[in-house]
């Protein structure tokens, strides 16, 4: 024998030659089945993201809540008393307006209030706020019967002073109050956030007013 190692006359190991193709031919089948496996992996998760029973069916469901969502009836109107001083001085007149319900009490109530400062459509009323009052913010709690509004500061600079105009202008405010919310026995009116002592010096506005009194 001339070969290095037994059964090799070549002096190559046994299985030289063949055993490194066998080798080669094995590390070509791994690398085959490595890529399909990355195939497949890769077909799997697409399988997920769009098969009926996966993603597509969180997809089905999020549109279906946004369908729903979109679908919700709106909020109703709802209708309102408005109370302004008669023209002639004696008395009230009443104008009923509707006003798209907001579905929160303090909502409500900021609504009414910011119809009331635009004032009487009628010709025999007229306006008890002075000129350029907005109602700013509004806050109701039904279950302790409490009310706050904020008015801007035209309510108290603008206001022109005296004993009846002053009464004209709580009035129209309380007794609008009163009509549409029942349940309130206690109303805080503010001004510009802050709380006045009075607006005219004859009503004290330091403490909370009951609307059912001016009613």
């Amino acid at each position: 024998m001339n070969g290095a190692y037994p059964g090799d006359d070549d002096g190559l190991p046994v299985g030289g030659a063949s055993g490194s193709a066998g080798k080669a031919r094995v590390r070509a089948s791994m690398l085959v089945l490595a890529l399909v496996l990355v195939v497949v992996a890769a077909g799997a998760v697409a399988w997920r993201i769009w098969s009926p029973t996966g993603r597509g069916e969180d997809l089905a469901a999020i549109a279906g809540r946004e369908s729903a969502a979109t679908n919700l009836p709106l909020a109703a109107d709802r209708a309102v008393v408005l109370e302004f001083p008669r023209r002639s001085g004696d008395g009230w007149v009443v104008e009923e307006r509707r006003l798209a319900a907001a579905g929160q009490p303090a909502d409500d109530l900021l609504a009414v209030m910011v119809a009331l400062c635009e004032g009487p459509r009628t010709g025999r009323a007229v306006s008890a706020l002075p000129r350029g009052t907005r109602a700013l913010a509004a806050f109701l709690d039904p279950a302790r019967g409490v009310a706050v509004v904020d008015f801007s500061g035209e309510i108290l600079y603008g206001h022109p002073g005296g004993s009846a105009a002053e009464t004209a202008t709580l009035g129209t405010i309380l007794r609008t109050l009163a009509s549409n919310f029942p349940q309130v026995t206690s109303c805080t009116i503010l001004v510009d956030g802050r709380q006045p002592v009075t607006l005219g010096g004859h009503v004290d506005l330091s403490r909370p007013l009951s609307p059912r009194r001016w009613h």
